[in-house]
């Protein structure tokens, strides 16, 4: 029998009473029964207690920061949650002065942003300033023109407001993400040089999502790794260039690329489903496509009747489309 798992409470009890003898009254209500149930109870808790620590010190089934203390054994950490980003233009009277930490939001909601540094307003009325969200994570990702509200009122300061959304949120990496990251180190352990170590090495730099080598992708003696992140990815990029430097064989001539847009458009023809609903359900789908995965346009269509279409036809593209290895997917979906 499988030591980790765990009995049901009833087949607990059930152990005990079997070790009563028969010629005693062990139904349920006795005092046997009553007096051992009890215990039963307790010991069925404590084994499930052992059962939930014996999984965290395994990386498939660790949790929360104990997964985070496997990473570590690996050299690995959980990339934190990032606060978005967001050039923001007031109006007021020239030379009127935004003081640095002067705080924004958005009507309606706990989301606020803080300037970065102090501002003066220019000659023709308007000036513009970075400004971090207090929040992190994608939530402060808004759209342009949301951030309107003056949390501080400025002397001579009128409006504010932002013609580009807010970038740059990232919330804090998922269990899943590390577990996978920290599950490759293990299954593929270095060999001095090949294609494996090059994104086992990409995949140990925190903020990595994805990463791929590609040999003699220039020539002989030469290896590309292309590097996805959801944060900055030029700042992460540099850092792998920086570890990869260190570790690769010498003579061997590296670049690290970032993964590369690879705008789409997907038209489809549904009946039976409004369009907002079509397009989330189509969104729903893309969004799984992984960097150099393939999109199949009968995937779409089954999205679409799941979602409660009656049918659904693909105008575009042709053909299921295979996206390079260095390539993510960024689509634009019509419904006609």
């Amino acid at each position: 029998m499988d030591g980790t798992n765990t009995l049901s409470f009833e087949s607990k009890l059930q152990q005990l009473l079997d070790r009563v003898d028969n010629g005693l009254d062990k139904s349920e209500g006795s005092i046997i029964y009553d007096a051992l149930a009890p215990i039963a109870m307790q010991l069925w808790i404590e084994e499930s207690k052992f059962r939930s620590i014996l999984e965290q010190a395994f990386a498939v089934t660790a949790e929360g920061r104990f997964l985070d203390l496997i990473a570590k054994d690996y050299g690995l950490e959980r990339t934190p949650a990032a606060a978005a980003w967001v050039e923001l233009t007031f109006t007021g009277i020239p030379d009127a002065v935004i003081p640095e930490g002067t705080t924004v939001g958005i009507e309606n909601s706990d989301i606020s942003y803080a300037t970065t540094a102090e501002a003066v307003i220019g000659s023709q009325g308007k000036t513009t300033v970075t400004a971090r969200c207090k929040q992190p994570g994608v939530i402060g990702n808004v759209k342009a023109d949301t951030i309107r509200l003056l949390f501080d009122p400025v002397k001579d300061i009128w409006t504010v407001n932002h013609i580009a959304p807010a970038a740059g949120g990232l919330n804090q990496e998922s269990d899943e993400s590390l577990r996978g990251r920290i599950l490759y180190q293990k299954r593929n352990p270095e060999h001095g040089g090949t294609e494996s170590d090059y994104k086992r090495w990409a995949l140990s730099v925190t903020g990595v999502t994805y990463a791929e080598a590609i040999n003699c992708g220039r020539g002989l003696g030469t290896v590309d790794v292309v590097v996805g992140a959801d944060g900055d990815l030029e700042h992460v990029c540099l850092e792998v260039r920086k570890l990869i430097e260190l570790k690769k064989p010498l003579g061997v001539d590296v670049i690290v690329k970032p993964v590369i847009p690879e705008p789409m458009t997907v038209k489809v023809k549904v009946i039976g489903l409004n369009e907002a609903a079509a397009k989330n359900a189509v969104y729903a789908y893309l969004r799984k496509v992984d960097i150099g995965g393939t999109i199949y346009l009968s995937k779409i269509v089954a999205a679409l009747i799941a979602a409660g279409a009656e049918d659904a036809s693909i105008l575009e593209p042709k053909a299921n489309l295979e996206l390079p290895i260095d390539r993510s997917l960024q689509a634009e979906v019509i419904i006609v």
